[in-house]
């Protein structure tokens, strides 16, 4: 939301005690909703973390920085069985001053099965009942997969407690899931925010403990509010300490709720009140006071030394800016809805922190700065550009990114043309490549999406697509402009071929291993596809193949070549061919023979078999073979002549 950078013109009035507005107002509910499906272990772009561990160091790092009297609760769902829709609970009932309980709870969760969402909303609402205000903080990265109806559940909340507001984080969706999880903070009132790392996760989280006034002291922003900007003072205002705030100097008084802590002055340093108001009026003891004003990322101290017989107005200057960003495709497009913008401080020097000073991911965010040097970057998919700007106090400065991206849409048919056979929804891959002299093929990768209908941001250029699933394979060469969205479809002109093989014309004994292995001989042989699967039912792309079958390590093979046509189906069966062989030295020689050792080769001189068995038994294709016997003494050698199906006892040495 932009901050409204005006003068306030509220009318001060009596000052009222703050026991008396705290006892006034119901310190408010809050449920955090964490995800506990084994999808959070996900691994989150550009982190070593896992999407779970994320969640919970950003939870671990906001917590604690929620007021204590608000009544804090946890739940989860899919965090203790695995692939059941009834597992969702809450794990801490909402009490106020919770803290304790709730983070060794946290510590021990962990991200187990399925992803029963609206049970796990449903739960979480029903702890918090008809509380208000109240709010459901939900993390996770999945839409329900137990079939329930989110948006049904959303307006069955909203008419039990109508002050129930649910904020989502939804962590790496797609726009399609996305779109799906809009109805519930669209019909409870909240905020539904797009994340995609673990900084977008801590950021979102924050924003929402100040949407929902859990900080300490956010309870008597609205009285303090009232109370009118501490310059206008009237001319019968109590003593007190009456403060306001502005970007500049000569600066117009802030209206937008600035955070305030104020001390006792010296080493003791005793925190007499913490509260987030645009201006705010404190009856206090004559005495030095230190003040610390902070508004987004800016923030300013001063000491102050309060009257005894007459009020105390003090002016905050924040010596500060607001930086609006936004980023678009192309000059005069819209800007785009999830850019990455990341702020980096610079040195006197010009050189820039070893930390982004904020990163968020919004489409036309607005944050307030301290006076100084920054480094703006934006990004979107592949594409980024970035510019230094300069923040000077009481001004507005616009960082807006032209990127020249397009947008590339894919989606793959199992027919040979865009228009014909069923869509691909899942099993394939999509490979985008571009031109790269230094690379070895003279191309390189740039993305890849498993996704049924991936939408890919990229710098405007020319691209070389490729749909791939399992052995078939369809490419495209994509010219994308600055602003376009280009929406293909690549057919993969699938064949349905059945392999299957025989052993000496009968069916293979069970448990005995064959291996399948496809290999495409146009344009150029290449093996696609190898499995053990007894009876491989295969899609592949039309072409011409060559389909072989190894029976387990033996030498026993049989091959044939296949032509498919896109939208066909074969069935092919490979006759494998076999001969038993048994070995076994001739009496005269087993008498003598300590240790033996046996080599069979083919006629081409190829080892098929070693073995220091006394007598091997093996399987074998037909032909003939020449048999050598090493036995301490002499080695033996004799040749031998298999046919198919029969069953051989051959004795060397006799």
């Amino acid at each position: 939301m932009p901050l409204r950078l005006i003068a306030c013109l509220s009318i001060l009035l009596l000052l009222v005690p703050a026991s008396t507005a705290r006892a006034a107002e119901a310190a408010p509910t809050v449920m955090i909703l964490l995800d506990g499906s084994g999808s959070m272990w996900g691994k989150l772009r550009g982190d070593d973390r896992s999407k779970f561990e994320a969640a919970r160091d950003a939870l671990r790092e906001n917590l604690p920085h929620i007021r204590p009297d608000a009544r804090l609760g946890l739940a989860s769902f899919g965090h203790r069985r695995r692939g059941n829709c009834g597992d969702a609970g809450v794990i801490v009932p909402p009490e106020p001053n919770n803290l304790e309980r709730v983070m060794p709870s946290l510590e021990q969760m962990s991200a187990t099965g399925k992803g029963p969402l609206v049970l796990g909303l449903r739960e979480a609402a029903a702890a918090v009942g008809t509380a208000a205000p109240a709010t459901i903080v939900l993390i996770h990265d999945d839409v329900d997969n137990c079939g329930q109806d989110l948006c049904a559940a959303a307006d069955d909340i909203a008419k039990a407690n109508p002050s129930l507001i649910v904020h989502t984080i939804a962590i790496g969706l797609d726009k399609p899931k996305l779109q799906q999880m809009s109805c519930l903070a669209r019909r409870t009132g909240g905020k539904l925010y797009d994340v995609q790392d673990g900084a977008g996760i801590a950021v979102a989280f924050d924003r929402i403990i100040k949407l929902a006034h859990l900080e300490p002291g956010a309870q008597a922003a609205p009285a303090e509010a009232a109370k009118g900007p501490a310059s206008r003072l009237p001319e019968n205002a109590p003593p007190g300490l009456y403060l306001s705030a502005g970007l500049g100097p000569e600066s117009a008084t802030l209206e937008s709720p600035v955070r305030w802590r104020v001390s006792k002055a010296g080493e003791d340093g005793e925190l007499i009140r913490e509260a987030k108001a645009p201006e705010l009026a404190e009856k206090l003891a004559p005495g030095t006071y230190e003040v610390v004003a902070q508004l987004g990322l800016a923030a300013a101290h001063q000491t102050v030394d309060v009257q005894a017989d007459a009020p105390t107005p003090v002016r905050v200057n924040l010596n500060a800016g607001v930086l609006k960003m936004l980023a678009r495709a192309a000059k005069g497009a819209p800007p785009l809805p999830s850019p990455v913008f990341t702020v980096t401080a610079l040195d006197s020097d010009g050189k820039a922190a070893a930390v982004p000073l904020w990163i968020g991911r919004e489409a036309q965010p607005e944050i307030v700065l301290p006076a100084g040097n920054y480094r703006v970057r934006a990004e979107s998919g592949l594409a980024h550009q970035e510019q230094t700007v300069k923040i000077a106090a009481a001004t507005g400065t616009t960082f807006e990114a032209l990127l020249a991206t397009g947008q590339l849409v894919l989606s793959a048919t199992r027919g040979g043309t865009p228009d014909q056979g069923d869509a691909m929804t899942d099993g394939v891959t999509f490979i985008v490549h571009e031109d790269d002299p230094d690379s070895p093929l003279g191309r390189r990768e740039v993305a890849r999406s498993a996704a049924p209908a991936p939408t890919f941001t990229l710098p405007a250029g020319t691209y070389y697509v490729t749909a791939r699933a399992s052995g078939a394979e369809a490419r495209e060469q994509i010219a994308i402009g600055a602003g376009d969205v280009v929406k293909r479809t690549l057919p993969l002109a699938l064949a349905h071929l059945d392999l299957s093989a025989t052993l000496d014309g009968e069916p293979l004994p069970e448990g005995m291993t064959v291996t399948f292995s496809v290999l495409r001989l146009d344009p150029q042989p290449r093996e696609v596809l190898r499995t053990v699967a007894q009876a491989p039912q295969l899609e592949l792309s039309a072409g011409r193949y060559r389909v072989e079958a190894t029976l387990g390590t033996t030498n026993v093979r049989a091959a044939a070549e296949v032509t498919l046509a896109a939208g066909q189906a074969q069935k092919v069966v490979l006759k494998l061919l076999a001969a038993h062989v048994t070995l076994r030295l001739a009496a005269a020689q087993a008498v003598s023979a300590s240790d033996v050792f046996w080599e069979i080769k083919d006629e081409g001189r190829h080892t098929v078999l070693r073995t220091s068995r006394a007598q091997p038994t093996a399987l074998l294709a037909p032909g003939r073979y020449i048999v050598t016997t090493e036995t301490g003494d002499r080695p033996l050698r004799s040749s031998i002549e298999l046919k198919a199906g029969e069953h051989q006892t051959f004795e060397i040495g006799g």
